[in-house]
């Protein structure tokens, strides 16, 4: 632990754009202990890394499983320069560039379930969530968090997760180092990142993102709060919203939500 500690640290800290790496060996979620610094005045680029999570978050409500020892679970907060329309936009370009590093590692295509789910082989093997600190035209403040499944076997996933989910470990049978990984993860984000800022919304990602997603012409049910919608999925619009035509042949768009394949 230790070791990954040291190095996490070490060569975080070398890539230029890396403000300060906060490393802990447990907290009860990277997202929560990032957005406590962030709002304490914390720089842009500050990243948290932790080796396991009591209470790691996903997407509506759920929990994330955070074993000790064997995946990545990292937060960092960014301040982009841009409308606050377009900063959804930011959960595709988090899973673009996750799919594109799991590719990377496994040689093995990666999907995107809209808006940021990764899976291999029809399995999730990465979680990711975004949380909007302020919503001022001129100071957005948003904490990204990654979840990757990297070195876990089976053994660690409770009850249905062993059906739903995987890891790199398992699809391909071999050990990964996490800090590599974790230093690939960023310098890749960065990469994007610049390229979002300067066309911000999801033009700017659109091809990357659509070698990936699968969805065009599912069916799908859509779960948003208190509301569920039914249809067809016809594309992504220039805000990163899932675009669905419904029953009645209605071009809805859909900013958030949960989706589920019919």
């Amino acid at each position: 632990m230790d070791g990954y500690r040291n190095t996490v640290i070490n060569d975080l800290g070398l890539l230029g754009f890396v403000n300060d790496v906060v490393y802990y060996d447990s907290v009860d979620s990277t997202n929560t202990l990032i957005s406590g610094l962030a709002r304490g005045g914390a720089g842009e680029w500050t990243v948290v890394v932790a080796d396991s999570q009591s209470e790691g978050r996903g997407r509506q409500g759920r929990v994330w499983h955070s074993p000790p020892g064997v995946n990545i679970y990292t937060s960092f907060m960014v301040k982009p320069d841009i409308s606050y329309k377009h900063v959804p936009a930011m959960s595709l370009l988090a899973g673009m560039v996750v799919a594109t590093l799991v590719e990377q590692c496994t040689g093995m295509p990666a999907e995107i379930k809209w808006p940021n789910d990764i899976l291999v082989k029809g399995r999730k093997v990465s979680g990711i969530l975004l949380d909007l600190l302020s919503d001022d035209h001129s100071g957005n403040c948003v904490v990204v968090g990654i979840g990757i499944n990297v070195n876990a076997d089976a053994s660690v996933y409770p009850g249905s997760l062993a059906e739903t989910s995987t890891s790199l470990l398992l699809l391909t049978g071999r050990t990964f180092d996490r800090a590599e990984m974790l230093v690939s993860l960023y310098s890749l984000f960065y990469k994007w990142y610049k390229v979002y800022a300067g066309h911000p919304g999801f033009d700017g990602i659109r091809e990357q993102f659509m070698q990936r997603f699968r969805m065009i012409g599912e069916h799908v049910r859509i779960m948003s709060g208190p509301e569920t919608l039914v249809g067809v999925v016809e594309g992504i619009d220039e805000y990163g919203g899932l675009v669905v035509m419904d029953p009645d042949k209605r071009m809805v768009t859909v900013k958030s939500g949960d989706v589920h394949l019919l």
